[in-house]
């Protein structure tokens, strides 16, 4: 099954374009984009971001924990059905990711 991807810049404008998609075509799942760098503590992270650019969607900044709470806000308030996360730089979203969230969900 295909989707559809938006990208916005905050969770207000998300669920705003997700609705609009939604009414355009119900049958397909919406899939927000969510620029990503996390560090195992904020400071790291927001040193991480340095210089980079500003984005084109949603960013997030911060703590495995943190983008898993925004993940589930997400999910929790209906605004898409799933995200897609976009890391910035070198951020090892998927390690840290594995390593911090992974052990707690199994249990």
């Amino acid at each position: 099954m295909n989707g559809v991807r938006i990208h916005a810049i905050d969770l207000q404008d998300a669920q705003r374009r997700a609705a609009t998609q939604r009414a355009a075509a119900p049958e397909l799942p919406v899939l927000l984009d969510v620029e990503v760098l996390i560090d195992r503590d904020i400071r790291a992270a927001f040193k991480a971001l340095g210089d980079l650019p500003p984005g084109t969607a949603l960013r997030y900044v911060g703590t495995p924990r943190g983008l898993a709470g925004l993940i589930a806000d997400v999910q929790r308030l209906g605004i898409a059905d799933g995200v897609v996360l976009k890391p910035l730089g070198d951020s090892p979203v998927a390690d840290l990711m594995l390593e911090e969230l992974a052990p707690g969900l199994a249990s």
